[in-house]
């Protein structure tokens, strides 16, 4: 999954290639949904936010894409959505209780709880760029040289803060989340 195949993919949707949307969408939900769950911690909420993002991201594609790196483009477009989101939901006060809906029909798979708890651990546990490196790198399958060019940052750095998130990530497991 190359991030010059998705700028690729976003030149053919610009001049008129609908079918470019799914490959895009394909190689980059992950992320995005990540992005945004780690800041809303609500899967409905996530969901929701994930189909705005898209939505706003390919509606002024053509008019605001002028970078040659879609994916930090639209993870920072989901991140700017998603703190929006969590101010106004902070802002909003609660007057009726609706419990999560944990099934959701759609083709999204959803990952399992036991990956939400350790989502979760890393968010707790690791700083913001580790994080995502953990997301992109074991999540959504970026091989580390691409997330060192999504994230403007060496290689080496990629796989030196990859492999110290990892090992936090296993004491803490280890440890009994201590």
């Amino acid at each position: 999954m190359a991030d010059k195949s998705i700028n690729k993919a976003v030149e053919r949707f610009i001049k008129g290639d609908a079918k470019a949307f799914d490959y895009i969408y394909d190689k980059t939900y992950k992320v995005v949904y990540f992005v945004i769950y780690g800041i809303v911690k609500n899967r409905t909420h996530t969901l929701d936010l994930v189909q705005e993002t898209y939505l706003k991201a390919f509606k002024n594609l053509s008019a605001s894409f002028v970078a040659d790196n879609f994916v930090a483009w639209i993870t920072t477009m989901a991140k700017n959505i998603a703190i929006n989101e969590y101010n106004r939901l902070k802002r909003e006060k609660l007057t009726d209780f609706v419990a999560e809906n944990n099934y959701i029909e759609s083709d999204f798979r959803m990952p399992d709880e036991d990956s939400f708890g350790l989502i979760k651990l890393a968010q707790e546990k690791l700083d913001e760029t580790d994080y995502k490196i953990v997301v992109m790198c074991v999540i959504s399958g970026y091989r580390r040289r691409e997330v060192a060019e999504i994230l403007g940052m060496p290689i080496s750095t990629v796989s030196y803060r990859l492999q110290s998130a990892l090992d936090t990530l296993k004491k803490n497991l280890q440890g009994g989340r201590a």
